[in-house]
């Protein structure tokens, strides 16, 4: 049996991966020290280690979604923000497993081009994709979305104000 303990290091509070090993998505949880840990065992020599980032305006119904927990949300005061930079994430490891692995995975800052992560391990580790980038298309639909929200609330406080006008 092999173990592979894998420690995540500077995420913020806001930004939660995505972890997958070998097509399987991973729970971790967060310790005292603000990073996220896994614990992994397996019978297998290799595996793949797959981190991402997933944003909601990426899918296909994006503006149902938007819509939908917009309202539910009661005109978006209780409603989980966007990330406005709109960043996506991939990176893709091998991992060749021993008994005993550990393994400590490094998030960079968006102002560092090119590499997402910084990776350390005690075993031997090859790097299949490892990159950060800003996707365009969220980034328009973001701006969509934000001008829909104002003029949604623009038009609740003029019905509010017509309503209350003409009770008194």
């Amino acid at each position: 049996m092999n173990n592979l303990n894998i420690k995540i290091m500077g995420v913020s509070s806001k930004f939660h991966p995505y972890v997958m090993i070998d097509d399987k998505l991973v729970k971790y949880k967060k310790n005292k020290f603000g990073s996220y840990e896994i614990n992994y065992q397996t019978e297998k020599d290799n595996v793949q280690l797959k981190i991402f980032k997933y944003l909601e305006l990426q899918s296909k119904f994006w503006y149902l979604w938007a819509l939908l927990t917009f309202i539910i949300s009661v005109f978006g005061v209780f409603e989980p923000r966007y990330d406005k930079k709109c960043i996506v994430i991939d990176c893709t490891y091998n991992i060749k497993l021993k008994q005993d692995n550990k393994m400590i995975i490094k998030f960079k800052t968006v102002a560092d081009e090119g590499k997402a992560t910084d990776i350390e391990g005690d075993c031997e580790i090859e790097e299949i994709e490892n990159k950060f980038y800003v996707d365009s298309v969220s980034k328009k639909r973001w701006k969509i979305l934000l001008a829909c929200k104002i003029v949604l609330w623009v038009i609740a406080i003029v019905l509010i104000i017509l309503v209350i006008s003409k009770k008194f």
